[in-house]
């Protein structure tokens, strides 16, 4: 059987995944049938639903499936999202292991989606070992370095090679040991760790592409356009977009959704048009699907009652 050409990751739990099904969805759109996604379903519902839609190019995982003892001692134990945040360096590393010397695996966060092919991001990797991006905070965000670091865990592709798996390895037993939101003590999760790896492993790129990692907290840096229907960040097309902090306000089965963007982040006209819009669209297609297997999710959904009415009315979004 012969590999498919990129290896992704993924986990979520059922208020996760209808992002989780709109990464997907991104991912055929843009890559193809050449990939495979594991996904390690952090709940049964969401292992339930994704074998009922059988999703082509996607294969469900249990924490189990990892076989890493120290993990799963953790299950159960830890608050699901600090849980959450321990497992990538303990799933990416099960499968470099399946994969074998040379191979590549990318860990995604479940609340990105693809605007066009992913090629540029390995052509960065090319022979090296790890691929890590920044936050490249904006002017107007970046004292957000100091708490939450210079890396974002959005994207991570690392090769079953010496120094990607002493990587992985180091971070995973920094994960078990540590991985909590404590800002006062230097700890934001599992993402913190990453300032030092630029300085320990010579074989890391940092992602130069404009395209990748723009979030949030870097698009006041940045001109959004469009051009002949491709999203473009300034003068390069848009790679992945991390929809941190969006909150659905009008849901559920809704003919059309309504969201705040990003709470504590400003979104010009733009950037609402052309890169919240879709989404929206996607996570309202998405939470149908799941409905017709059973599983609602919901989709961090926040009381209108509860936003500010400067929010209510120049940050809503329709889709």
């Amino acid at each position: 059987m012969i590999a498919p050409k990129y290896s992704f990751c993924t986990l979520f739990d059922r208020n996760y995944a209808s992002r989780g099904l709109a990464l997907y969805h991104s991912l055929r759109r843009h890559c193809g049938g050449d990939f495979q996604l594991t996904v390690l379903c952090m709940d049964e519902d969401v292992r339930t639903a994704l074998s009922a839609l059988d999703l082509p190019q996607v294969r469900l995982w249990q924490v189990e499936d990892i076989g890493d003892k120290e993990l799963l001692a953790l299950h159960g134990v830890r608050p699901m999202r600090e849980f959450c945040w321990t497992c990538p360096g303990p799933l990416m590393l099960a499968l470099l292991a399946e994969g074998g010397a040379g191979s590549v695996v990318s860990y995604l966060d479940a609340d990105l989606a693809f605007f066009s092919d992913i090629r540029p991001v390995y052509d960065e990797l090319g022979d090296k070992d790890i691929l890590i991006h920044g936050h490249n905070f904006a002017p107007s965000y970046a004292f957000h370095e100091k708490l939450s670091g210079t890396f974002n865990v959005g994207v991570i592709a690392v090769r079953n090679s010496d120094q990607g798996l002493a990587c992985l390895s180091r971070w995973r037993s920094q994960n078990i040991e540590m991985c909590v939101l404590d800002l006062e003590q230097g700890y934001c999760g599992d993402q913190k760790y990453l300032d030092e790896w630029p300085s320990l492993y010579p074989g890391l790129m940092i992602l130069r592409h404009v395209g990748g990692g723009v979030a949030p907290w870097n698009m006041d840096a940045h001109t959004v356009t469009e051009r002949n229907g491709q999203v473009m960040i300034d003068d390069a097309p848009l790679i992945f977009f991390h929809y941190h902090a969006l909150r659905v306000v009008l849901g559920g089965l809704w003919p059309r959704w309504g969201a705040i963007p990003s709470i504590g982040y400003d979104a010009n006209r733009a950037v609402r048009r052309l890169i919240y819009q879709p989404y929206i669209c996607a996570l309202r297609r998405a939470h149908r699907d799941l409905a017709r297997v059973g599983l609602r999710p919901s989709s961090l959904k926040m009381p209108w009652r509860q936003l500010p009415g400067f929010i209510r009315r120049s940050q809503f979004v329709i889709g």
